[in-house]
């Protein structure tokens, strides 16, 4: 009743400031203008025209299954998604997270879905500085979209781990140092590791690496953007497609 109740007051859209009533604060025009991810590869999510030389994932094979994403890493995402990780907008978070889950729905084959959502922890420099890890947060948001549980508490970083925001992507790639571990096994058959952005995928393969350690074989990676090669278009299907 509640829920109802809050879908129909009208609030600001996060983009255009306009009134309207989508339960993730965006109106349907600024919705169906975001750059949506177009279709791709199952195990990465890289649009098949962007999915060949280093960005062929056949080249570097991932410790997971397969990757969903809602959203180009183009504007305005990339700047929802700054704005919610530095600068507190946990709106944008929010509305983001209820765009991927609308996403899952329409692409997750009913009945395979994770027994367990677990998101990437952030260093506790990070948590400190922000006061919230965003992975999990999204994660949340999630679960209570699409009836599934969720835990913080399953794996964690060192705490010696420095932040890795800087590097590039080579760099990145050539870090083959695991920065996680096991803080809590927990007896289920699939799960999905849950990030903000998908771009070299070595934090996601470290975790998934991880999890393979103890036992897990079935790993998916849901992430609220995909980065595309620099310089190419984002080539997107629309929220309908």
């Amino acid at each position: 009743m509640l829920r109802r109740l809050l879908g129909a007051v009208k609030r600001p859209c996060l983009l255009c400031s306009q009134r309207q009533t989508q339960a993730c604060g965006l109106c349907r025009p600024c919705q169906k203008d975001l750059p949506w991810l177009a279709r791709g590869c199952p195990r990465c999510a890289m649009p098949w025209p962007h999915h060949k030389g280093p960005y062929n994932c056949f080249n570097q094979p991932t410790r997971f299954n397969r990757c969903q994403a809602a959203f180009a890493y183009d504007f305005p995402i990339k700047q929802l998604i700054l704005e919610f990780k530095d600068q507190g907008n946990l709106a944008a978070g929010h509305a983001l997270a209820l765009c991927l889950a609308q996403r899952i729905k329409r692409d997750e084959t009913p009945g395979v879905m994770p027994d367990l959502l677990i998101p990437v922890p952030s260093t506790w420099r990070k948590r400190r500085t922000r006061g919230y890890n965003p992975a999990a947060l999204i994660a949340k948001d999630l679960a209570q979209a699409l009836n599934r549980p969720w835990t913080p508490k399953f794996i964690k970083t060192h705490p010696t781990e420095q932040d890795r925001k800087q590097q590039s992507r080579q760099q990145r790639l050539n870090d083959v140092t695991n920065p996680f571990y096991i803080a809590r096994a927990q007896a289920v058959c699939h799960v999905a590791i849950i990030d903000d952005v998908v771009t070299s995928m070595t934090t996601a393969n470290h975790v998934a690496e991880r999890l393979q350690q103890v036992g897990f074989h079935n790993i998916s990676l849901w992430a609220l953007a995909r980065s595309l090669p620099p310089g190419t278009n984002k080539g997107t299907n629309t929220i309908d497609d």
